[in-house]
């Protein structure tokens, strides 16, 4: 019996052992993941980070190309309003130019 329980003793043992170098390399594996992930995370997160300044970069782009655009209707604005008064004016000042220039034209002469 006591041979039984010295043989016993030693499977456990050795099953134990075996458990503690499957433990190891389970660990192993995990630090590894782990040490993986950790990279991937990194890199996502410089993607990301490059990504935002891209993106802020067109959205300032985006701004100073409105404006610029702005700009340019105000511009063209200011330009349509003054040729409008001088289309009105014109209409006004021709029709009165024009009979001014009839009155002293047809007059009798002296």
């Amino acid at each position: 019996m006591y041979e039984d329980i010295k043989r016993d003793k030693q499977e456990v043992v050795k099953r134990l052992q075996d458990l503690q170098i499957q433990v190891n390399v389970i660990e192993h594996q995990v630090e590894e993941t782990m040490v993986i992930c950790e990279e991937r995370v990194n890199k996502e997160r410089m993607l990301l980070l490059e990504l935002e300044e891209r993106h802020q970069a067109t959205m300032t782009r985006a701004r100073d190309y409105i404006f610029e655009q702005e700009k340019d209707v105000v511009h063209w604005q200011s330009n349509f309003s003054q040729l409008d008064a001088l289309a009105n004016g014109a209409i006004e000042d021709v029709p009165r130019m024009l009979r001014e220039a009839d009155a002293v034209t047809f007059r009798d002469p002296p």
